[in-house]
C-alpha cells in the first residue's frame, strides 16, 4: 500500500484552506478521500481501514496482515503536495477566480464537464454546480455567485474537446441557460455502447478502467443549498477527477476495434439532435391511465394538473412534492363534490387533505363546469392499413440484426433500433442506394448491415 498527500487548500480561490487530499493505493485499487489538515496521519490511516473494509479487494487485502502491525509496516508514505497524481481542486465562486480559471484552459486541447442541477428540489430547473477539469485541476463552478455566460466561449471552442458521461441532460441544460452546444464532444457512455458494454453507468466504467469506487450518495441531494460541505464537494469532483483518462482507455479500445468512425459520427449526432429544455406544461396526454377515462374526467384531470402546476411554482418544488399524479388521476375518476366527499375518498393524506382539500375542490368544479361542447380527448391514432410483407421481412431483419450484434458483441437495441427496422421494413428500397437515401440509417449503420439488410428485402437472410 502506499499513500499520497496533497494540499487542498493551496491557493486562494480552493475550497477549503484546512483540507488535505489523500490517495491511497492498495491491492491494485485507489481511494480518494478529503480530510482535516488538523488531523493526524494515525488518524486518516483509520479512516482508510475502515474504508478498505466496505471494498472486496479491501478485505482481502486486510485478511493477508492479521496485525496491526502487519497493516502499518506495509505502508510507504510517500509526501509531495504537488504529486504528479493529485488533482488541485478549486471553488470558483467570484469573478477574479472566473478569470483566472478561463485563462488556465485557454489552451486546453481536452476538458471534463459535468453539472449539478436543484430539479429534484426546487420548481424550476437550473444549474446548481459546474465542474470542469483539464486532467491535473479540477473547477468547482458556483453560477450563484458568477456570470456563466463568460465560459460559454470555452464550451463552443472547436479546437477544445469536450468530455462528458451522458451529454443528453447536461448538454440540454447547458444549451438552455448558456445557449451553447459544447463542441466537440466525446461521449464516455455512448464510447461504452460502441464497445459493446453491458455496463455504461460512469460508476461501472470507472470500476472496470481504474477500480474506483465512486460514491453516488449525492445524486438527489439539494446542489443548490450554500455553503456546500466538504463530502459534496468531492463528490462532485469525483465525477471529473477521472473522466478524461476514462475517455483515452475507452478511445484507445474503440480505436483497436476499428470503430472510430462511429464515435465520430454518434458524437456528431448527438450534438445535432441536442434541443433546449422544452418548458413546463401539465397535460394529461402525459399521464399513465389517462386514455381510460371518459371526456368529462379527462377535464377533471386537466385541470387539477394545471392547479398542481401553478401550486409547485409558487412553492418552489418539484409537482411530485405537492402531490402525486396517481392520486390526482384517481381524484380525476371519482369526481367528488365537495370537501366531505373529497376526504370520504381516503385518496389524499391527512396533510395533504389540510393544505390542499379545497383547493382540489375548487379545481374539480371548474372540470365538471367545462361545456360538453369543450370536453378534452385524447388525438384520433392514425391507424397504418396492416402491411404483411412488411411484417415478414421485419422478422428476417430482426434475425439479421440479432446474429451482427452477437459477432460484434453489441446490444441489439444500438446496432439497429426496432423503430428503425420497421420503417425500413415499410419502406421496402429497392437496392442499396434506395436504402442509403432513405435517411434511416446512419453511416456506420449502413456500413455493418447495409448487404445484409438488402438480401433480406430479396428474401436472401444472410446465415453470418
Amino acid at each position: 500500500m502506499s499513500l499520497e498527500f496533497g494540499d487542498a487548500g493551496m491557493g486562494k480561490n480552493n475550497v477549503d484552506p484546512s483540507l488535505c487530499w489523500c490517495l491511497a493505493h492498495i491491492n491494485g485499487a485507489t481511494l480518494q478521500l478529503l480530510y482535516p489538515r488538523s488531523c493526524s496521519a494515525f488518524i486518516v490511516l483509520l479512516h482508510i481501514l475502515g474504508r478498505l473494509s466496505h471494498t472486496e479487494r479491501g478485505c482481502e487485502w486486510l485478511q493477508r496482515r492479521n496485525t496491526i502491525a502487519g497493516v502499518l509496516s506495509s505502508f510507504i508514505f510517500r509526501i509531495d503536495l504537488y504529486n504528479m497524481c493529485m488533482v488541485d481542486l478549486q471553488y470558483v465562486g467570484d469573478p477574479t477566480a472566473l478569470r483566472e480559471m478561463l485563462e488556465h484552459l485557454r489552451d486546453s486541447k481536452c476538458i471534463s464537464v459535468d453539472l449539478e442541477s436543484d430539479s429534484y428540489h426546487h420548481y424550476a430547473e437550473k444549474i446548481a454546480l459546474l465542474q470542469i477539469s483539464d486532467g491535473e485541476d479540477i473547477f468547482i463552478l458556483d453560477p450563484f455567485g458568477l456570470e456563466l455566460s463568460q465560459v460559454a466561449p470555452l464550451l463552443r471552442d472547436k479546437s477544445t474537446e469536450k468530455v462528458f458521461h451522458d451529454i443528453d441532460y447536461d448538454g440540454r441544460m447547458l444549451l438552455t441557460f448558456l445557449g451553447v452546444k459544447p463542441e466537440p464532444v466525446f461521449d464516455t457512455m455512448v464510447a461504452a455502447r460502441i464497445l459493446g458494454k453491458e455496463k455504461v453507468g460512469l460508476a461501472d466504467l470507472l470500476s472496470e478502467y481504474f477500480d474506483i469506487q465512486l460514491d453516488k450518495g449525492f445524486q438527489k441531494a439539494d446542489w443548490s443549498r450554500r455553503p456546500l460541505g466538504r463530502e459534496m464537494l468531492e463528490y462532485a469532483a469525483m465525477d471529473v477527477a477521472y473522466l478524461g483518462s476514462l475517455r483515452d482507455r475507452l478511445a484507445a479500445d474503440i480505436a483497436a476495434a476499428g470503430r472510430t468512425g462511429w464515435a465520430k459520427e454518434e458524437f456528431e449526432r448527438l450534438l445535432a439532435n441536442l434541443e433546449p429544455l422544452p418548458p413546463k406544461k401539465a397535460t394529461f396526454t402525459r399521464v399513465k391511465g389517462a386514455r381510460d377515462l371518459s371526456p368529462r374526467q379527462l377535464a377533471v384531470l386537466q385541470t387539477l394538473l394545471e392547479w398542481r402546476e401553478a401550486r409547485a411554482e409558487s412553492m418552489d418544488v418539484p409537482t411530485f412534492k405537492v402531490i402525486g399524479t396517481e392520486r390526482l388521476l384517481h381524484i380525476a375518476e371519482k369526481q367528488p363534490r365537495g370537501r366531505r366527499n373529497l376526504e370520504a375518498l381516503h385518496i389524499l393524506s391527512e396533510r395533504q387533505a389540510a393544505r390542499f382539500g379545497n383547493e382540489i375542490n375548487r379545481a374539480v368544479e371548474k372540470g365538471m363546469k367545462i361545456p360538453d361542447s369543450k370536453l378534452p380527448s385524447f388525438p384520433k391514432p392514425v391507424h397504418q392499413k396492416r402491411d404483411f410483407t412488411a411484417e415478414k421481412i421485419l422478422k428476417e431483419f430482426k434475425k439479421a440484426r440479432d446474429r451482427k450484434a452477437e459477432e460484434l458483441g453489441l446490444d441489439p437495441g444500438f446496432l439497429l433500433p426496432n423503430a428503425v427496422l420497421k420503417a425500413l421494413a415499410r419502406e421496402k428500397p429497392a437496392d442499396l442506394k434506395e436504402m442509403r437515401n432513405s435517411g434511416l440509417l446512419k453511416a456506420w449503420q449502413f456500413e455493418v448491415m447495409g448487404d445484409t439488410l438488402a438480401d433480406c428485402l430479396q428474401g436472401r437472410p444472410r446465415q453470418g
